[in-house]
Order: C-alpha cells, then sequence, then structure tokens
C-alpha cells in the first residue's frame, strides 16, 4: 500500500516540526551516532497486529527494565505489509529527524540505508560483544554490508510455510505432503474444490502475501541455487522454470478466495482456522498470530513447507538499526540494541512472535512444535532469502517485484511479469 504525496508532504512536514538538535557525543555509543541520555527512545516498526504488538512489548520492557527511568515512545505504523512505515521513516530521515531505532530486513533492504549512509556502522558493538560467534553464520552475513555490520538480528522467520485446517483437508480426504510438489499440491487443492470448500485463503490487500506466495512457488520449480542465482545473473527469469511457476501461481490464485484484495493477511490466516478454506501461504509470524487469537495448533491448524523438490528455507530476518546522524538519544539506542542481544530476551520475543531467536545462546527449548521443526530445518535446509521482504535483493528490485506481481494479479499476463523482472535483472547487474 502506497501513501499519497499529500501523505509523505504531511509527514516530511511533521518531521520536520519534531527536529531536535543535538550536539556533544555520549560516551560508548555507536559510531557515527551524537548525543546522549537515556531516558528516553523512540522505535519505529510496522508489528502492530495483536501477536506483533505483544513481541514489541517484550523488547520494550526488556529495556526500560535495563534502564531505569527510561521512557520509550513506540512510533510503530501499521499497514502495506511494512511499506507504510518505510515512507514515515524515510520522510524524517529526509528531514533530519530520525528515531532512535527502526526497524528493517538484513542484507538487500539493509543495503539501501548503508548506501544512502543512513544507518550507523556498529561493527565495534558487534566485535566488544561477540555476537557474530553466537549465531548461523547466514544470519550474522545478513547483518553485514561490504564487511561491516549495521543491524542486530532479533529473529529468524520462515516465509514458505503453508498453513492448513487439519478438518477441512479431512473433510476433502486430502493429506498435502511437501514432498508431492507443486503439481500434487494443486491437484490436492482441486480436490478440496470438489468437496465445496474454498481451497486457499490468501489476504494481499497488502501485496506482499501475493509476492511471498508467488516467490515460494517459484523456489519450489527452480531448487534454492536458481533462486539466489536470479540475484547474481547466473538465472534468469525468463527460464522454464520461472514461466511454470507463475502460470502454478495463476492457477492457485484461481482458487483462492475472491475477496484476497480487500483483506490482509493476518485476517486471511485466522478464516484458514476458522475453517473457511483449507490453506494459507504466509510466514510463521502467522503462528503468533493464530496463538494470540485463541486457536489450537493441532486442532485449529497445522502446518508443511511448501511443497518442492527440496527443502528450501524462505529467511526472513527482522531487526533493528540505529541513524548514522542526528540521534537524538544515543546511550538510550545502545541499550536498546545490547537488549536486542540478550538470548533470555530472544527467547520470550520468539514465543510471541512465531519466529526462533537469531542466537544460537537462546534457549528454545520451551518454544512451541512448529518452532522446534523451524530451528531444526533453519540448520539442514538449503536457506535462501525473501524477495517479497527486501532481502534477496535491494529495495528497488523488491519494489519492482511487487508492482509486477500486481500486475500479473490483475492481468494475468506472464509474459509482461518476466519482461518486467527481466528488464530488472538486467538494470540492477550493470
Amino acid at each position: 500500500m502506497r501513501s499519497s504525496n499529500k501523505l509523505k508532504v504531511s509527514l516530511a512536514a511533521t518531521a520536520v516540526a519534531s527536529l531536535i538538535a543535538v550536539t556533544g557525543c555520549a560516551a560508548n555509543q555507536p559510531a557515527g551516532s551524537a548525543g546522549g541520555g537515556t531516558d528516553k527512545l523512540e522505535i519505529t516498526s510496522w508489528w502492530t497486529s495483536g501477536s506483533e504488538a505483544d513481541a514489541l512489548n517484550v523488547l520494550i520492557d526488556g529495556v526500560k527494565k535495563s534502564s531505569s527511568g527510561l521512557s520509550v515512545d513506540n512510533a510503530a505504523v501499521s499497514g502495506g505489509g511494512g511499506a507504510n512505515a518505510r515512507q514515515a521513516l524515510a520522510a524524517r530521515l529526509q528531514a533530519g529527524s530520525p528515531p532512535d531505532s527502526w526497524q528493517l530486513h538484513p542484507a538487500g533492504q539493509l543495503k539501501s540505508y548503508v548506501d544512502g549512509g543512513q544507518v550507523a556502522d556498529l561493527t565495534d558493538l558487534w566485535t566488544q560483544n561477540n555476537w557474530a560467534a553466537q549465531m548461523p553464520k547466514d544470519v550474522a552475513e545478513a547483518q553485514q554490508v561490504g564487511g561491516k555490520y549495521y543491524t542486530v538480528p532479533i529473529g529468524v522467520h520462515r516465509g514458505n510455510v503453508l498453513w492448513t485446517n487439519p478438518a477441512v483437508l479431512s473433510k476433502a480426504n486430502v493429506t498435502i505432503d511437501s514432498a508431492t510438489g507443486v503439481d500434487g499440491l494443486i491437484g490436492s487443492l482441486k480436490q478440496v474444490q470438489a468437496a465445496d470448500v474454498t481451497p486457499v485463503c490468501l489476504g494481499d490487500k497488502d501485496i506482499f502475501a501475493s509476492a511471498e506466495l508467488l516467490e515460494s512457488i517459484i523456489m519450489s520449480r527452480t531448487g534454492a541455487d536458481n533462486w539466489k542465482k536470479l540475484f547474481t545473473g547466473g538465472y534468469s527469469f525468463d527460464s522454464p522454470e520461472v514461466k511454470q511457476a507463475l502460470e502454478d501461481y495463476k492457477t492457485i490464485l484461481s482458487l483462492s478466495n475472491k475477496d484476497h484484495s480487500a483483506i490482509t493477511w493476518d485476517e486471511a490466516a485466522k478464516k484458514m482456522a476458522n475453517g473457511s478454506c483449507a490453506v494459507n501461504l504466509m510466514g510463521d509470524w502467522a503462528y503468533g498470530e493464530l496463538l494470540n487469537a485463541g486457536k489450537k495448533p493441532g486442532t485449529d491448524f497445522s502446518w508443511v513447507t511448501f511443497p518442492g523438490k527440496e527443502d528450501v528455507f524462505d529467511y526472513v530476518g527482522d531487526g533493528f538499526s540505529i541513524p548514522a546522524k542526528n540521534i537524538p538519544h544515543a546511550d538510550a539506542a545502545n541499550a536498546w540494541l545490547k537488549t536486542l542481544m540478550d538470548p533470555k530476551i530472544q527467547t520470550e520475543f520468539a514465543a510471541k512472535k512465531g519466529s526462533i531467536p537469531a542466537l544460537t545462546t537462546a534457549d528454545i527449548s520451551k518454544l512451541s512444535p512448529y518452532q522446534q521443526e523451524a530451528a531444526k530445518s533453519f540448520a539442514k535446509a538449503s536457506v535462501v532469502s525473501s524477495l517479497a521482504h527486501a532481502q534477496a535483493s535491494t529495495a528497488e528490485f523488491a519494489q519492482t517485484y511487487a508492482d509486477a506481481v500486481s500486475t500479473l494479479n490483475g492481468s494475468g499476463n506472464v509474459s509482461a511479469f518476466v519482461a518486467s523482472m527481466t528488464q530488472a535483472q538486467k538494470t540492477q547487474l550493470k
């Protein structure tokens, strides 16, 4: 979802009005920051659904306990799959009035902020606390650009999870097995349709939900290695496997609820758990949302990795960075980053969010059966990054992809999608 130009102007004006002039440099603060004081902290995110808000409160409560008297301003912005929050943030950064810290995805999206000189280098903080040794190599590397660290990870999500309704599948005499691949999945969904039930619940009022569904299909058809090569020039969106995935996507879209463009991702997940359809593709933040809604795992819903020819883990990371300049409360921001990297905090956060901790030093023994499975899969599966969440490539490339998915949803024109994405590949690799 995109804000209007009028809203962008309003956001920028508000940001300018709230600009705080700061001078000096606080002791022990991250490189690139200025200012000081630990009495206030402002954080920006897009975590506003029930489970997301509960998970964010774990972090806020944690930093308050570590810093006596700290006041935290939760400046979360809802909607757009994070796009609205990023637009509001962009206006504030342009006005020179950033929050103390903001949520972002690592790798591609992070690089866009680094290239713009907007995030502080946190390498010293990482080195002092030996954080890289406490997490998988894939996770640590995703927080870097040019060999330097610019963000800290709070958790690891899996994007390619197919959530299922056991009762609906049983009524249709269907079992969904990830080993059957996309063809097997489509056959099962058509069998559900024959039982007079909507096969797929989709909520793409925010286009990332459709983009995530399509990328899961592409990954399943191409495999992990070729998915990665889409962003390095070794594989093309014009390949037969990608074209087949696009046709698969059109078929699955035709088996979805007709109001999919009018509802959000969390509404679609709940519709699935309520029995309105058989399956819902969504990242495992849906697990936290379903628990928050009082749904019972194994009874109201179950799960399977999106069917494909190999075990692919679509990594969607969450982390926080701090501004490179004009930071209002540097000491508080420093305390915030250290709180996020507390293993106990990461476990408590994961329990609410549905993710797994980024730190291998965090205790996962009391997390849910789903999260136990996700942790094991992350350790042995082929790990790739999500394009729908601007992690596999730059924010600009991800936006081109989102726009192409929107057009495909309306026109069904596979050739137009392929042409748009192959041109984007050429532009990115120049």
